[in-house]
């Protein structure tokens, strides 16, 4: 029987940025390529599987293996649907001769030695000394005039900031702003969607939780500063009970959150 093995690029050895849980799963991300073809399609649950990385872990290792170049994440993941990664080699860690050139320490120790060796004789000059005072006075001098600049300058009473307040409004109000603006109450590109992928809530949760905002929130006089934010904080804390989570388990419907799906289909 074969073993099934994965083929690995140098330059991942090479790069000390990585830490071992990120090394584990982008060797898990490689196993899933096939040759020739670096996309691949796993769920977070087979990188944790292969990995041996707990899948609450899964999504911020991705997250850095993306910040360091490694791979590009496209699509958000979810309940129905798997996050596709490419994987590249950075230019950083491909060429890291540029580095190495960087740092010549033995011409720095050359010039130390040269510095240590000096004539006692030499050093012993006691008469430049005066240079010194003279340089040291002028220091000083030009230290005030500075200090008597930055006084008047402290002194000089500051222009009040101005700051872009954002008014309190309901929620109808805000819906209705966006509707008029043409822009989507929450976007693709809201935190809320890598906060729910990292601790497993699906997007259709997330659908279930926007409708049980809106019933709650658009009948009320309540105003918030920023509706997007409130919402967040229902996501995050739960506020309405539809799901629960296991350890090492993506989030389940409760009782509450079955009924919210079916009405919100």
């Amino acid at each position: 029987m074969t073993t099934p093995f994965t083929v690995v690029p140098n330059e991942v050895w090479a790069d000390r940025r990585l830490t071992l849980e990120q090394l584990r799963v982008l060797g898990a991300l490689l196993s899933f390529c096939t040759p020739g073809n670096l996309t691949c399609w796993p769920r977070r649950q087979q990188l944790a599987e292969r990995s041996g990385v707990h899948i609450a872990n899964v999504s911020s290792a991705t997250t850095c293996l993306e910040a360091l170049g490694w791979i590009t994440k496209d699509g958000k993941g979810g309940h129905s649907k798997a996050t596709r990664y490419t994987i590249h080699v950075p230019q950083t860690v491909a060429y890291p001769a540029t580095v190495a050139e960087s740092a010549t320490v033995a011409q720095q120790a050359t010039v130390a030695d040269q510095a240590t060796r000096m004539p006692l004789a030499d050093s012993a000059t006691v008469a430049p000394s005066a240079t010194v005072a003279e340089s040291a006075t002028s220091t000083v001098a030009e230290s005030a005039t500075r200090k008597e600049e930055t006084s008047e300058q402290t002194n000089t009473p500051l222009a009040p900031k101005q700051r872009r307040r954002r008014n309190a409004q309901t929620l109808r109000s805000f819906l209705e702003d966006c509707r008029q603006q043409n822009i989507k109450p929450i976007d693709g590109d809201d935190p809320i969607f890598d906060y729910a992928e990292k601790v497993g809530i699906s997007e259709e949760m997330l659908v279930a939780a926007w409708a049980e905002f809106k019933a709650q929130f658009l009948g009320r006089d309540s105003t918030q500063k920023d509706w997007r934010a409130h919402y967040r904080n229902a996501v995050k804390r739960n506020w309405f009970n539809l799901w629960y989570l296991k350890e090492g388990e993506n989030a389940r419907w409760t009782t509450a959150g079955e009924q919210a799906r079916r009405a919100a289909a």
